[in-house]
């Protein structure tokens, strides 16, 4: 009788622990905060991922200069489609997990795929982010949705773009970066800073450089003031300074809401 009780003690504790992993990869609400060390990390997207050297590389910029041990065994891969769709990438994904254990997969969606006129449009994104993040659970990884920028000339998008991204993970389990609204939020407070390529579309240095540091503050619960400068550009202290803390205040704010 001892031995039945021991063992279906032991069981419980199993499942618990089980329970706890499952709660911990699956978000309990897209505001929720990242726990664990996130250390290995894919970024599915489009141009807005890889523009100046990709987010990943301005990301490990800032991760080797804040974290313990100059983030030794973190990596950072970008995995992008030029013009891509989200549905894109579901093979690209279906291969890399072949490669890879990935502690979070980051799923960025084409500019405003989310909030398109076309319905069809807004349905693939649904559907095919439904598809991947089922995937990425299956495979033990977390989810983080990049919340995409307005254009340039439409910033009364942001809103909506938020509020789709929002959706979208409250529906998988997956977490949020708000880097959209990070844009809007620096575009009011430092309009001196251009986030924008010349198109007014696609992100300049600082633009990248801002979503970058919000997912630090996203992914590591840390602030990115006093974080490196991306390596090989000319921003300047004060701007990077700036644009850390537009990413900290963002993150936490959203986090709160």
């Amino acid at each position: 009788m001892k031995k039945i009780t021991l063992l279906t003690a032991a069981m419980a504790l199993a499942l618990s622990c089980i329970c706890a992993h499952a709660d911990t990869l699956l978000a309990p609400s897209a505001h929720a905060k990242m726990d664990g060390e996130n250390k290995i990390v894919a970024l599915y997207g489009n141009s807005f991922t890889f523009y100046n050297n990709n987010i990943n590389t301005r990301l490990r910029d800032l991760t080797q200069s804040l974290l313990p041990d100059h983030a030794k065994g973190y990596k950072y891969r970008g995995i992008t489609i030029s013009s891509g769709h989200l549905g894109w990438q579901i093979e690209n994904m279906r291969y890399q997990n072949t490669l890879q254990k990935w502690d979070v997969v980051v799923l960025q969606g084409n500019s405003t795929e989310t909030i398109s006129k076309k319905e069809s449009t807004r349905q693939n994104f649904v559907d095919s982010a439904t598809q991947m993040a089922e995937m990425a659970h299956k495979a033990g990884a977390k989810v983080v949705y990049f919340m995409t920028w307005a254009k340039k000339a439409k910033p009364e998008d942001s809103q909506k773009l938020a509020d789709a991204y929002i959706s979208i993970a409250q529906k998988t389990g997956g977490y949020v970066a708000p880097v959209g609204l990070a844009f809007e939020k620096a575009r009011k407070t430092h309009p001196e800073i251009n986030l924008y390529y010349h198109d007014g579309v696609h992100p300049s240095i600082s633009g990248t450089y801002l979503a970058a540091c919000v997912f630090f503050a996203t992914l590591y619960n840390q602030s990115p003031v006093g974080g490196a400068l991306p390596v090989d550009t000319d921003m300047t202290p004060a701007t990077a300074k700036a644009l850390q803390q537009v990413a900290w205040e963002t993150v936490t704010e959203f986090q709160k809401s």
